[in-house]
């Protein structure tokens, strides 16, 4: 079928040429309207006219015509997704109304309008709105399966609108819909894929049933796709397609063969035979066409079965057709395409003899056949379908193939017309080659309706081309109609060479280097200068090809994963495959040198074997010597290019344990090590040989120096070494030595020889490593380097100074967006130092300007709390501010996100910047400046929703940041260093770090200290009598809270107690609870608390206890001061200043201790039965709220209750709610502290007060 309307157009030539007295000749003339009128009777849209007249003016649409664009972009949603996204829409819709005004009925005595066409104009826009609205909702009735409808709006279509709107349905349908998942669920890791269309078997009959005329030949392929394969329908389907629809049955024999071909199309060949015309009667009435059909049937299903008598049937019926003279064109072609395809499965020579009768002498009808077939491929190349000219390339290849596979035939009287043949693809071959955008010929990776990963075959990607580009034919589809080695034999020399360049070409193209060389391998002995360039590409695609780390299945073979099974993608890559590569390698290398061009491809070989190496494996000197041999055969150029790749993996990517992970090497660390001193050792040894062949090499010099450097580099990184600094400078001295060798070598003849590379690479090494890439920020510059470097360029010949100069400013500006973040700043600092405002630089020295203007409006405010007077043995605070104008406040967007661990928050956006966990950042670096003279007892950070402050100075502002709690590790300490923090900014070349540093602090622990600073104190003593009977001891509980930082115990009250010795205290540490941003100075609020055991200096405990003299100035505020309590059981009760200390001189009577048990017991269990409301949980009698309240007080107080197994589940489950609640609002992403009132309501609302419980 697929043939039919090829060799119609074939036949109808060759029924044209059969009315003249001589054979057709080649200059016979194909128009286009011949073309079109074939096209039209298959079923096709007519081709444009190929000779283009000038287009008249475009006339404004129709509604009808604008009817007509829509039916044409017609676009159904038959998913899962898209049928409940309809259900939801029209529910949604459900009770409103689409407001369409009707046009107002005319009045017959109304004057005609004063313009006809605004008239006109109105009418169409109305009408044009109804056809929109109907046809949405005729979109939406196919969605959602409403045939009856879709037939009644194709019934009232135009036919030929009708037609077109059944037409894309149909292809619709077949066509997979590109699911897209929505937002919040692609960040949990839905993706992006393709469902097929939903359709049920029952649907299939209505659909069918909705088109308003009996589908046509070429509409029965598609419609048979939405019953093949995998949707063949169930038995109840074929038992009502026999009972009969509109359009199909066993009805009329017209219906019964449209039926038939409908199966025959979807494969289901044994449910085809019922509907099958009768042999006999067809043969009787001559039906060619019915005849067609049952051929096509055995046909099929000998390939189905192999039963021979399906492939007698199938010959003798075409047999029959081709030989009735009589018969359609169009018949007779199919008849020939099927005896053709037919003739390789013949037993017993018959398939040999037809060949041989048919194609015996150039003057019988074979002949005729093939000049036809030629004549059209030749004069339709400008046909805008890539398949249409492909089958009849198909065709061409066929009929070749059925000509020479028979040896009896003497090709010589057909040389001709075979020459023309492979011309006719040579110039499909020319187009394919530049313009097809394939790049692969073998299967591809795709995913299926249910996720299963799965190989099929390629398909490109759609061409863009303008309306007078011919699209190309895909160079994998072309390639296999490609001339064999017999046919071309048979071919004048120069058409067969272009063949032989464009094969090759188009085989490079599609990857397949394989297929490519023996094609090569004839190229080189005919155009050597030819096949040079295509050598090179050969080994550029043999290293894309076997780079092992290139995510690609371009070279899997086919094969089937269930449930998207990507196993195979987690082989670890071995040594072994890797050796293999190398082996191949190594053997194209032999065969590419017995090619006998004068070129050794060095250049291109040395970048496969860095190709063809996995990026987690060092390179060896033995696999070198595999691939080239002798390494001093090698010339200094590509020794060069090897040592420069081999230094930028040793410093980037083999010590990097991710990337060591990935390749599931399985490596631990020493291992690791090992390899990467190996690997530097074996570039040390092949420069050094290299350098024993070339020994006036400045190239190979400046590899040699560069390694060394960067060795240094990375022990340095491992463990600090002495030698390190040493091994800089005698590097830095080498490249400078390097620099000036290559210097003395200027002007140099070629102008393109000039390099700065010297030059670049020294300036690197200065600023901390030579290779850009591997500079990290703890590399430090040699400043004394760039005077140096800048000396070397003025001290260049002046003939070629200025383009040295413009080069080296040029590479510099050009690396800019290269440069890490947080070293632009440096890099830029350091070029300018040797270009000044170079004008090839002019771009980068404005942003450092830039930069320069920015740390003017930053600072980075460290102070401390308090005098500078320290005490070495005790803690004090440092406040960390940002301090910045309104302006950079406003243009950046403000300084909170840097309060923000990015990186943990799933909605953290960094306005194009990477995500940055900021506090984490800035800790890490202020500990690692402090800890080596103080103890970092806390860091605070502000919440990220702090508001920014206005400074005392005009037109700055402060936003809090963080807070310090240190202690001095000696007296001795006299300042606190500078701290950086890095602020990251967007700029020209992408963003920049800058680093923004506070100036040294200058401290004395040496001496007298005054107290630190604190206000708003709170102290709370509580007496713990509890454990007297058995300890003869009570405890006294201290806790104080205050902004600022609390005193020590000493400094609050007075000690040590009256008639009490201390016998233990446990300090409970000074606590940094959050930090207030509601105050003017940010003051922290602190918490400190101690635990005294006092044991009486008497024998006896005496009978009152009084609480020690205050010291500290205490808040007045009414909620604040100071509280006095003492436990009774395990209530707190407030007490006076002395207060009785109870079991101290008698016990109790055993029935006085029962009723104390029993009465709390009989309460709560009447109170619980009475009072009690269900939907309020209340734990009577709890322990006491916190005196201070802040989150951590509360959240630490809530989880000690949920602790409690005794409460109730449903308490406790309020209790976890509350805590959740708590952590969420307070430590959250999105932070919303609650404030002390709140915080009481919260913890008053689960525990009732001793006081109201009674």
């Amino acid at each position: 079928m697929k043939f039919r309307h090829i060799l119609l157009l074939s036949l109808t030539l060759i029924s044209a040429s059969a009315q003249k007295p001589s054979p057709l000749s080649f200059a016979t003339k194909i128009t286009p309207e011949m073309i079109q009128t074939l096209e039209a009777q298959n079923g096709q849209a007519p081709t444009a006219n190929l000779s283009r007249a000038p287009r008249p003016p475009k006339a404004p649409l129709t509604p009808e015509q604008q009817r007509t664009k829509m039916l044409q972009g017609l676009k159904i949603d038959r998913t899962t997704s898209g049928i409940l996204a309809n259900r939801l829409a029209e529910k949604n819709e459900e009770g409103k109304t689409t407001a369409i005004i009707p046009n107002p009925p005319k009045d017959p005595e109304a004057k005609p309008s004063a313009n006809p066409q605004i008239e006109k104009q109105r009418e169409d826009k109305a009408k044009l709105a109804t056809f929109k609205n109907d046809f949405n909702q005729f979109t939406r009735d196919i969605t959602l399966g409403r045939w009856i409808k879709v037939k009644e709006y194709l019934t009232s279509l135009p036919s030929g609108d009708a037609t077109l709107a059944f037409r894309q349905m149909v292809t619709q349908l077949n066509a997979p819909v590109t699911v897209r998942p929505r937002k919040e669920l692609t960040s949990l890791g839905a993706k992006q894929h393709q469902q097929q269309q939903y359709l049920r078997p029952e649907e299939f009959l209505a659909l069918t049933d909705a088109s308003q005329k009996a589908p046509d030949n070429f509409l029965l392929p598609q419609l048979a796709s939405l019953i093949k394969g995998e949707r063949k329908p169930p038995r109840d389907f074929f038992v009502t397609l026999a009972k009969g629809t509109r359009y199909f049955g066993l009805g009329d024999e017209e219906t019964r063969t449209r039926t038939a071909r409908l199966l025959i199309e979807a494969g289901h060949l044994d449910e085809a035979i019922t509907f099958l015309p009768s042999l006999k009667v067809a043969k009787e009435k001559k039906n060619h066409a019915a005849l067609n059909l049952i051929g096509r049937y055995y046909a099929e299903s000998y390939s189905a079965d192999r039963d021979d008598e399906h492939l007698e049937n199938a010959w003798q019926i075409s047999l029959g057709i081709i030989s009735e003279k009589k018969a359609p064109l169009n018949e007779r072609a199919e008849a020939l395409y099927r005896a053709l395809s037919l003739v390789p499965d013949l037993e017993d020579g018959i398939g040999s003899n037809w060949l041989t009768q048919t194609f015996s002498n150039a003057s019988a009808q074979g002949f005729e056949i093939l000049a036809t077939v030629g004549t059209m491929a030749s004069q339709v190349r400008e046909h805008r379908s890539p398949d249409f000219r492909l089958e009849q390339l198909k065709l061409q290849t066929a009929a070749v193939a059925a000509l020479t596979s028979n040896e009896k035939i003497d090709l010589k009287p057909w040389q001709e017309i075979l020459t023309l043949y492979v011309r006719n693809w040579n110039a499909e071959a020319e187009r394919s080659y530049r313009l097809d955008n394939s790049n692969s010929m073998r299967p591809q990776a795709q995913v299926d309706a249910y996720g299963n990963l799965f190989y099929s075959r390629y398909k490109p990607p759609t061409q863009q081309s303008s309306s007078r580009t011919i699209p190309a034919i895909p160079s994998g589809d072309l390639l296999r109609t490609r001339p064999s080695e017999q046919w071309l034999t048979q071919v004048d020399s120069a058409v067969r060479l272009e063949n032989i360049i464009l094969s090759a070409k188009l085989f490079l193209k599609v990857k397949e280097e394989e297929k490519a060389f023996p094609i090569l391998k004839k190229l080189a002995k005919i155009k050597p200068e030819e096949s040079k360039e295509l050598v090179r590409e050969m080994i550029r695609v043999w290293a894309e090809n076997n780079n092992p780390n290139q995510k690609s299945r371009y070279r899997s073979s086919y094969s089937y994963y269930y449930g998207y099974n990507q196993r195979a993608e987690t082989i670890p890559l071995t040594r072994s495959k890797q050796e293999r590569n190398l082996k191949l390698l190594g053997n194209m290398v032999l065969e590419v040198k017995a090619l006998g061009l004068d070129d050794n491809f060095q250049e291109e070989f040395a970048d496969a074997f860095i190709r063809a190496h996995s990026q987690a494996e060092v390179w060896r000197i033995e696999a070198l010597t595999s691939v080239f041999g002798e390494t001093s055969k090698l010339d200094a150029g590509t020794i060069t290019s090897l040592l420069r790749r081999m230094r930028q993996n040793l410093a980037l990517l083999w010590p990097n344990p991710k990337l060591q992970e990935q390749a599931k090497t399985n490596r631990k660390d020493k291992e690791l090590i090992a390899q990467i001193f190996k690997g530097y050792a074996a570039a040390k040894n092949l420069c050094l040989d290299a350098l024993d062949q070339h020994p006036d090499d400045w190239a190979l010099k400046l590899q040699l120096a560069s390694i060394k450097y960067e060795e240094s580099n990375y022990k340095a990184g491992l463990a600090s070494h002495p030698e390190h600094s040493t091994t800089k400078g005698l590097a830095l001295e080498d490249l400078a030595s390097t620099t000036s060798d290559y210097i003395s070598k200027l002007p140099l003849e070629d102008e393109d020889e000039e390099s700065t590379e010297a030059f670049t690479t020294w300036f690197y090494a200065a600023l901390g490593s030579p290779d850009l890439a591997a500079l990290k920020t703890e590399h430090q510059p040699i400043q004394a380097e760039f005077a140096k470097i800048k000396a070397a360029l003025e001290s260049i010949p002046e003939s070629c100074r200025q383009r040295h100069f413009d080069e080296f400013a040029n590479t510099l500006n050009s690396r800019l967006a290269n440069v890490k973040a947080d070293l632009k700043y440096r890099f830029l600092e350091a070029a300018l130092q040797i270009t000044g405002k170079h004008e090839r630089i002019e771009e980068a020295a404005r942003v450092f300007e830039y930069y320069q203007d920015l740390v003017t409006e930053i600072e980075l405010d460290v102070y401390l709390d308090g005098p500078d007077q320290i005490d070495a043995d005790k803690p004090f605070g440092l406040f960390v501010n940002l301090r910045h104008t309104k302006e950079i406040e406003r243009e950046s967007g403000g300084f909170q996100r840097y309060l923000i661990n990015q990186n943990n928050s799933p909605y953290s956006y960094n306005y194009g910047r990477p995500t940055e966990d900021y506090r984490d950042k800035f800790e890490k670096g202020a500990r690692s400046v402090l800890e080596e003279h103080f103890e970092i007892l806390s860091l605070t950070f502000h919440n990220s929703k702090v508001a920014s402050r206005t400074d005392a100075q005009d037109g700055w502002t402060v936003t809090p940041y963080a807070y310090f709690l240190l202690k001095p590790k000696g007296p001795e300490i006299d300042a606190v260093p500078p701290l950086k923090i890095d602020l990251d900014f967007l700029d020209t070349s992408g963003y920049v770090v800058l680093p923004i540093a506070s100036a040294a602090i200058p401290i004395d622990a040496s001496g007298e200290t005054p107290p630190r600073p604190y206000r708003d104190l709170s102290l709370a003593m509580i007496l713990d009598q509890r454990e007297t009977e058995k300890e003869a001891s009570v405890t006294l509980e201290v806790r104080a809270s205050g902004h600022g930082l609390v005193p020590a115990i000493g400094e609050l009250i007075k000690l040590p107690i009256e008639g009490f010795k201390i016998t233990s205290t446990d300090d409970r540490e000074l606590q940094v609870d959050e930090l207030d941003a509601r105050t003017d100075d940010g003051a922290p609020i602190s918490t400190h608390e101690w635990r005294l055991v006092l044991e009486s200096k008497s024998e006896n405990l005496p009978q009152n206890f009084t609480f020690p003299e205050v010291l500290a100035n205490l808040s007045a505020k009414d909620d604040e001061g100071l509280s006095l309590q003492k436990y009774e059981d395990v209530d707190l009760v407030k007490v006076e200043q002395t207060t009785p200390i109870k079991g101290g001189s008698s016990k109790s009577p055993p029935y006085l201790l029962l009723l104390a048990l029993l009465v709390p017991i009989i309460f709560a269990l009447a109170y619980f039965l009475f009072f009690k409301k269900s939907e309020v949980i209340v734990i009577p009698n709890g322990p006491e709220i916190p005196a201070t309240l802040t989150p951590v007080s509360l959240l630490a107080f809530l989880e000690g209750l949920h602790r409690d197994t005794q409460l109730s589940k449903e308490a406790r489950g309020k209790i976890q709610k509350s805590i959740k609640s708590l952590k969420d609002r307070s430590f959250g992403p999105g932070t919303d502290v609650p404030k002390i009132d709140e915080l009481r309501e919260i913890a008053e609302g689960l525990v009732k007060p001793r006081q109201q419980a009674g």
